[in-house]
């Protein structure tokens, strides 16, 4: 929805979007061109941060070259370092907030500057307020608005760049038909990564009183983390998502741990009520108990033998006697 915004405020300018998850942020904006050698007038980066000082080193050349840099970011993981090396970029515009979503943040910049705008161009951006609306309200978590959890749902089954396309087609949120069928099948989807949830599902209590919640899912796990702590106290849910392989952080409503902080001791990041991170060792767990449970069978006294190899003459049956 960020990205749209942007698209959106651009109306016929060619704008060239590009969707990546923060784990990929640094190789992403690394090869970005500068722009004397064809690269960006402007470059957005909205709703991501990097990791590495030379991807701020690259930034900088990149502005020192004519492009124009405008960040905008959420993410309490960004927020709190904000000062780091990795950031010292001449950025023409930045906007660093917990306060609305990405995308919130993002439309909120650009609407100070519609005065550039033709005013069918104007107009054509100020319809957008609803989709920035319901996408903070369900990035939030806020809920007040009950159409947000469906968008989020299929947007996240449509996938991002289709997702992205039907929403710069809408002048309204009224889902297209390709919309409402991604929702449908997320619908039916979440069931079954649900399911999975409660099958694997394990809770460890702590000596400080906290609960470790923890399970695998097949993506939305936001949806089932809030089925997994809802009437819980006090207590963390990690999910490991067996689509994805990263782990995503939730936290029960009177938990006051922060996530984002716990996340970024694995190279992670997040919002205080929300965070994940992604690490080899847990995705390669279900492997390693495998080999255990096998193992263990394979070397008792009596271990399961092969099946008797049976030769083709075996196989034919022998012709009645006259």
């Amino acid at each position: 929805m960020a990205a749209a915004a942007v698209a959106r405020f651009y109306t016929g300018e060619r704008v060239q979007t590009t969707l990546a998850a923060n784990q990929d942020s640094d190789r992403v904006l690394s090869a970005i061109k500068p722009r004397t050698a064809g690269g960006p007038d402007e470059l957005w980066i909205t709703d991501l941060s990097w990791t590495s000082t030379a991807t701020g080193a690259h930034l900088s050349e990149l502005a020192h070259d004519g492009t124009r840099i405008y960040w905008i970011d959420h993410h309490r993981t960004a927020v709190g370092r904000a000062d780091s090396p990795e950031f010292q970029v001449p950025f023409k515009g930045r906007v660093l907030s917990e306060r609305y979503s990405a995308a919130r943040l993002t439309f909120n910049y650009l609407r100070r500057k519609v005065k550039a705008l033709d005013p069918e161009a104007k107009d054509s951006f100020e319809t957008f307020a609803e989709f920035a609306a319901i996408a903070d309200d369900h990035d939030r978590w806020v809920h007040a608005l009950p159409e947000s959890s469906d968008w989020a749902l299929a947007v996240q089954t449509l996938g991002g760049m289709e997702s992205y396309r039907d929403v710069l087609r809408l002048r309204e949120p009224t889902m297209t038909r390709r919309l409402r069928t991604a929702l449908e099948e997320g619908q039916a989807a979440m069931k079954r990564s649900l399911e999975i949830a409660n099958t694997t599902c394990i809770d460890k209590p702590l000596h400080n009183g906290l609960t470790v919640r923890a399970a695998c899912c097949f993506g939305y796990s936001s949806e089932v983390a809030a089925q997994l702590y809802a009437g819980r106290s006090r207590t963390v849910v990690a999910l490991f998502d067996l689509r994805s392989q990263g782990v995503s952080l939730r936290r029960s409503v009177d938990c006051e741990v922060d996530l984002s902080a716990l996340a970024r001791t694995f190279g992670g990041g997040g919002h205080a009520a929300a965070a994940g991170f992604a690490q080899i060792d847990i995705a390669r767990a279900p492997a390693i108990r495998l080999t255990e449970l096998l193992g263990t069978k394979l070397e008792e006294d009596s271990p399961i033998r092969p099946a008797e190899r049976r030769t083709v003459k075996d196989l034919i049956s022998p012709r009645a006697s006259s």
